[in-house]
């Protein structure tokens, strides 16, 4: 008996051990990863501003060389504030503050501020928001949930592809959904793609970047909106569909 205890304990030492160093391992990861992700948005705002100084710059030249700046500053403001939700989800502080929002109104107005972007990208968004639900929620976790989402998909897309967003009722929830015909997620690592700092290896998805919160701050926001979120991989094709699932507020839609 004695004998069984002590393995027990060592087995149970050994496996504590490992998830440890495991994740230690990844949060060096995912240090180099934002330090790299952060080099790109800095290098191109260096490269516009050099532009900007040149006094006989054409006015529509300086104007493209402003919004190109503006542009990289709102990418490296989006990598400071997942930061700092991760942290904020991870230490379970500072509540969110919830209110009833129509979600049909909202939406329409997130998608045509993010089509535009989308479509510098190389992507075509196209939305479906079948609607009339009010969700208890706050804009801004709408907002993070979604853009996280929608940069998952285009970072895994290729140019000239497609992300579709549907919103829809279904009784007294809403779904949420947003699809890609991207490089897909193998049914293994389904279960795996929520949890902080986790990336699909580059002998799976062929490329580098990210930072491994995008889609673990969905899942934190999606439970403190009383929600979930899902993944599941398109079969017989490639993409991956999300599913956020929110209840609708009581007070008002249906």
């Amino acid at each position: 008996m004695l004998f069984v205890i002590l393995i027990a304990g060592l087995t149970f030492q050994l496996a504590q051990a490992l998830a440890e160093r495991n994740y230690s391992r990844k949060q060096e990861e995912f240090v180099s990863n934002i330090t790299h992700e952060m080099k790109s948005p800095l290098a191109a705002i260096k490269l516009h501003a050099q532009t900007l100084q040149q006094a006989d710059l054409p006015g529509g030249e300086r104007q493209r060389s402003v919004g190109f700046v503006l542009q990289q500053v709102r990418r490296m403001e989006t990598l400071v504030d997942n930061v700092l939700e991760s942290s904020r989800l991870a230490a379970r502080k500072k509540r969110l503050t919830l209110e009833p929002v129509p979600l049909a109104d909202w939406c329409r107005t997130y998608f045509e501020e993010m089509r535009g972007e989308l479509d510098g990208r190389g992507l075509t968004l196209t939305t479906d928001v079948s609607t009339s639900a009010v969700v208890l929620a706050s804009p801004d976790a709408l907002q993070r949930i979604l853009t996280n989402l929608l940069e998952n998909a285009a970072r895994f897309s290729m140019r000239g592809g497609e992300i579709r967003c549907r919103v829809v009722d279904a009784s007294n929830l809403v779904h949420i959904e947003v699809e890609d015909d991207g490089i897909g997620i193998p049914q293994t690592e389904l279960k795996k793609v929520f949890d902080r700092f986790y990336q699909i290896g580059s002998e799976i998805s062929g490329r580098r970047g990210g930072t491994g919160l995008g889609l673990s701050i969905v899942w934190g926001l999606a439970r403190e909106l009383k929600g979930q979120v899902q993944a599941f991989s398109n079969e017989g094709r490639p993409g991956t569909r999300f599913v956020v699932t929110l209840p609708a507020h009581a007070g008002g839609g249906s």
